[in-house]
C-alpha cells in the first residue's frame, strides 16, 4: 500500500516522503464534504503524535484510513501541556524593555482546524514531558535528604489536580464550543523505562530525561526507579480517568501495562514503531465504541 510499510526499513528520505504523502492525501480527503464525517480527525499533541525519526501514532491512523489533519501540530519533543493550551511563546520588546505573551498560538490554529474540517473526532496528546520528561526532577526528593520517599507525591498530586487537569478541561470546552458534537480522546500513555536512551537526531541528540534526573537526587535502585514511575503515570491517568467520567464528549484510551519491556522502547518515552502502531489500534477501537460498534473504515 505504501513504501516499505511492512518489512524494510525506511531511511530518513522514505520515512519523511511517507509522511508527506499519508498528510497530502489526508487533507484532500479532509476537503472534501462526500467523506463520512466520522473518519475525519484533528490531532494535536506532543511527538507521540508527531515524532520524525520514526512512524508515529497519527501515521499509523492515517494508513488504516483516517483522514487525519496534524499538519498545524507544532509540538515538539519536550513540548509541554501548558505550552500547547496556554502558549509559553514570548517576546522582549527592545525599545521599551517589556514582554509580551502572544497567547495559545497552538490552541487557536487547533480550533481554527476544527472549523474548518468539522471532524468527527479530535485526538489529543500531552502531558508526558511535564510527568516524565525534563520537570520530573522537581518532583524527586534526593536520597541523602531526610525523607522517607523520593517521590514528592503531595506536591505532584497538587500539579496534576491544580495545574494539568484545568489545562485538559479548557482544551475541551474550547473544542467542544466550536463544536459540540466532536468526540475527544487521549490516552495517558504508559510506564515510561528509566534506561538512559535518548533520540538521535544527527546533529544533536535529546534526552535521556529520567535517568539523569534519578541519578541528581541519588536514586539508583532500578526497583524504586520504576516505582517512581509508575507513581507518577498512575496519578497522571487517575486523572484523565475524572476528567472522562465528568464530561461526556472526553474519552480515556487505557494504555497502562501494554509496554512493560525494555525493548518495546525507542528510549525513556518513545515507543518503537510497532508499539506505536499497537496505540493507533486502540483510539481506532476506542472509535468504533463510541460509534457504538460502527466501524467507520468499512
Amino acid at each position: 500500500m505504501y513504501l516499505n510499510e511492512h518489512n524494510q526499513k525506511l531511511n530518513n528520505m522514505e520515512l519523511a516522503e511517507l509522511k508527506e504523502q499519508l498528510q497530502e492525501e489526508s487533507l484532500k480527503k479532509l476537503n472534501r464534504p462526500e467523506i463520512d464525517r466520522n473518519i475525519k480527525i484533528v490531532a494535536e499533541g506532543d511527538s507521540w503524535f508527531d515524532y520524525k525519526i520514526q512512524k508515529d501514532i497519527i501515521d499509523y491512523l492515517q494508513i488504516m484510513g483516517y483522514a487525519i489533519d496534524k499538519e498545524l501540530n507544532k509540538a515538539d519533543p519536550g513540548d509541554t501541556l501548558e505550552n500547547m493550551v496556554y502558549g509559553e511563546d514570548y517576546i522582549i520588546h527592545k525599545k521599551n524593555r517589556i514582554v509580551s505573551n502572544p497567547g495559545p498560538i497552538s490552541l487557536n490554529e487547533t480550533i481554527a482546524s476544527i472549523e474548518r474540517y468539522k471532524p468527527r473526532f479530535v485526538l489529543f496528546s500531552a502531558g508526558g514531558n511535564d510527568i516524565v520528561g525534563e520537570e520530573i526532577i522537581f518532583y524527586l526528593n534526593h536520597k541523602e535528604s531526610n525523607t522517607s520517599s523520593g517521590f514528592k507525591e503531595d506536591i505532584f498530586k497538587k500539579h496534576v489536580n491544580e495545574s494539568m487537569k484545568p489545562a485538559i478541561q479548557k482544551f475541551i470546552d474550547k473544542v467542544l464550543a466550536v463544536q459540540p458534537d466532536t468526540d475527544i480522546l487521549m490516552d495517558g500513555y504508559d510506564y515510561a523505562i528509566p534506561n538512559g536512551k535518548y533520540i538521535n537526531l544527527g546533529i544533536k541528540k535529546l534526552g535521556p530525561w529520567i535517568l539523569p534526573s534519578m541519578g541528581k537526587k541519588g536514586i539508583t535502585d532500578p526497583t524504586e526507579q520504576k516505582s517512581i514511575v509508575k507513581s507518577l503515570v498512575d496519578i497522571f491517568n487517575d486523572m484523565l480517568v475524572d476528567l472522562d467520567f465528568l464530561n461526556p464528549n472526553f474519552h480515556y484510551v487505557k494504555l497502562l501495562g501494554m509496554f512493560p519491556k525494555h525493548e518495546q522502547w525507542h528510549n525513556e518515552i518513545h515507543l518503537k514503531k510497532e508499539g506505536f502502531k499497537t496505540v493507533a489500534n486502540e483510539y481506532h477501537k476506542k472509535i468504533v465504541e463510541i460509534l457504538d460498534g460502527n466501524n467507520p473504515l468499512e
